[in-house]
């Protein structure tokens, strides 16, 4: 008698199984609330004497021809981006010593690491008002060395809101830049070595383009992060340079326009899926990874 082989399931219920935790988190937490503040945007301001049940594409209207609001949304895609890519250019360097290190070397970058992004984030901010201040100490290093005659005015600006950002987004890079450096071969790098290849050139040619999937999940969520900023630029920016998220909340908490402030906060999220699509298509093209 022949015992038949076990009858297995179908493989796609076992990874639905796996996932429905997250899919479940991620319909009540992020879908739902979403779908509200669609819905709330849709609806006229009580204030401008518009019907309350009607529904318009009012708001985005008003908010398309806001001077304020559309310079915030272009400043925040512009501080986004050159955050974005400062990042990249600090974390990079440091995903290659992890991957290169030795043992000990690396669980002393990886704690590093891991204190920064478990650190709260209004703490790293007084941190930098402390240290770009007039009176703080990078002002004093430079009056002290000579490069400068008087404090130079740092805080409240777009650049304490860039340098803040790549310091809370840094463990977002580097992390996925580490693992996806770890899943190279070494082999690879010695054979291009072996045929007469230098190490800038291996690592443009070789490990760069095979990291490519790190890179791109890095950047994805570093992007993301600074487009919704809302603390850091508050505390490190100034009414000049605001981001369309703190444009928002004087919506909400100012104005108690919440078809307003919904409408602004439905844009980003469009424009941030728009850009991130768009990022995902060249990437795909250009690096020819699947992402």
């Amino acid at each position: 008698m022949t015992v038949g082989a076990p009858r297995r399931g179908p493989r796609w219920s076992t990874g639905l199984v796996l996932v429905a935790p997250a899919l479940a988190f991620l319909v009540v937490f992020y879908l739902v609330p979403l779908g509200y503040m669609v819905e709330e945007s849709l609806h006229p301001w009580q204030g401008d004497g518009g019907d309350p049940a009607a529904w318009s594409l009012e708001q985005y209207r008003k908010a398309a021809e806001s001077g304020r609001a559309v310079r915030a949304l272009e400043r925040t895609v512009r501080i986004s981006t050159i955050a974005t890519v400062l990042t990249l250019a600090v974390s990079y360097p440091i995903a290659l010593l992890l991957r290169r290190a030795g043992r000990r070397t690396r669980t002393a970058v990886l704690s590093i690491v891991f204190v920064s992004l478990a650190s709260s984030l209004l703490v790293r901010n007084y941190g930098w008002l402390v240290t770009l201040a007039d009176t703080g100490p990078l002002n004093r290093l430079l009056l002290a060395a000579g490069l400068a005659e008087k404090p130079v005015r740092m805080v409240y600006s777009e650049g304490a809101t860039i340098v803040a950002l790549v310091h809370y987004a840094m463990p977002f890079m580097i992390l996925p830049v580490f693992a996806s450096l770890l899943r190279i071969p070494a082999s690879l790098a010695e054979a291009a070595q072996s045929l007469g290849a230098g190490p800038l050139r291996v690592l443009a040619n070789v490990v760069l383009p095979l990291s490519m999937p790190g890179v791109f999940g890095g950047t994805m969520l570093t992007f993301a992060i600074c487009m919704s900023a809302f603390v850091t630029p508050l505390m490190l920016g100034s009414p000049s340079t605001a981001m369309i998220s703190q444009v928002a909340s004087e919506q909400f908490l100012v104005q108690l326009n919440f078809p307003r402030g919904s409408a602004l906060i439905v844009a980003l999220t469009v424009v941030t899926f728009a850009i991130v699509a768009a990022y995902a298509l060249i990437v795909r093209h250009v690096f020819r990874v699947d992402v």
